[in-house]
């Protein structure tokens, strides 16, 4: 996505904000974020447009980050350019870019063998009807009590029984639709233990992406105080957008940060309820910070890891201060359960 602002010639004092999406943008969440920041609503228009892929992978993070510094430099410019680590123990790194236009094969080849990667694989996105498809595979998600819907399904949430929770998420560029086996593991868990009689007064959703969870958390626990804080911004705005569409205005605080790094989570604490669905390398650094911020006795859901490093990551926060007490794996990933003692 590429985004312009510029001045509106005809009326001193305001700006135009122009926004250019590969894919379909969500009409809902288009008009939240109009509506909270003051702006008249959001004008779509389709244009025919080729997008072009290339991807490589090189190890080392380093090297992968001044891969992707070096690809924003190029000409035709991407529109995004990401550096991504393979969660498989490898230490490969895969750089991705995206492309308006054919881009140049071989400048990009030469930069990749400047920072030690592989030839790039360069490839045509096919025309998609994106709004067909993502009606077609992002189906409810029903975790226990928990019903995550898109807006394209809005009917089937109308006709729920009052024991259910219905909350809205539309895919976008912050993580957490409820689809993937992390978001779906921690709303399974949390689920259990709310059935279980576990209500907890203050929570927070560490890495909240979409803000799914924290809205779970919100949306059954009326008196509880729910924090949710990302270290990207951009997700920190959607989960916002997420917090107005689903009602939950004024039970949610959205913040930026890294971690607990942040005066209203110190402030906060000491929790009863952690979630942390975000990669192994950042749950294990994550362990001393959650036992410092968990009152006793409270737990943390932690989630975004492979079933192969369930056991590496247990590890860590045991030898914090946890045990384990929950653990569910669906396909390759794993969502643990660890008390504090």
């Amino acid at each position: 996505m590429e985004v312009e602002i510029y001045d509106e010639a005809e009326t001193p004092g305001l700006a135009r904000v122009v926004a250019l999406f590969a894919k379909a943008p969500n009409g809902a969440v288009l008009d939240v974020l109009a509506e909270a920041f003051g702006a008249t609503a959001f004008t779509v228009t389709e244009h025919a447009q080729r997008t072009f892929t290339a991807l490589t992978t090189l190890p080392g993070e380093g090297a992968a980050k001044a891969l992707a510094e070096a690809i924003e430099a190029m000409e035709p410019a991407p529109y995004g350019v990401g550096a991504f680590e393979i969660e498989d123990d490898s230490g490969l790194w895969e750089v991705g870019s995206y492309f308006l236009e054919e881009p140049d094969a071989a400048m990009l080849d030469q930069l990749g063998s400047a920072h030690g990667a592989k030839p790039f694989v360069i490839s045509e996105l096919p025309e998609i009807d994106w709004v067909a498809k993502v009606r077609r595979e992002l189906a409810p998600v029903e975790a226990g009590r928990f019903f995550v819907f898109g807006s394209h399904d809005a009917e089937r949430a109308t006709g729920l029984g009052p024991d259910r929770v219905a909350l809205q998420i539309e895919a976008t560029v912050a993580f957490g639709t409820g689809h993937h086996g992390t978001t779906l593991g921690c709303l399974r868990a949390f689920d259990r233990l709310f059935s279980e009689g576990f209500a907890p007064a203050r929570v927070a959703d560490i890495g909240c992406g979409t803000a799914v969870l924290a809205m779970a958390a919100a949306a059954v626990l009326p008196e509880a105080l729910v924090l949710a804080s990302d270290i990207d911004q951009v997700a920190v705005d959607v989960a916002r957008a997420n917090v107005l569409i689903n009602g939950l205005e004024g039970r949610i605080e959205c913040m930026e940060a890294a971690g607990f790094a942040h005066p209203r989570l110190a402030e906060a604490a000491p929790f009863d309820l952690v979630f942390a669905n975000i990669l192994k390398g950042p749950l294990i650094e994550l362990a001393p910070p959650m036992a410092a911020h968990l009152g006793a006795g409270g737990l943390c859901i932690l989630s975004g890891l492979l079933v192969v490093q369930a056991e590496t990551v247990t590890a860590a926060y045991v030898a914090a201060g946890f045990e384990p007490v929950g653990r569910e794996d669906i396909g390759e990933w794993s969502t643990l359960v660890m008390r504090r003692i």
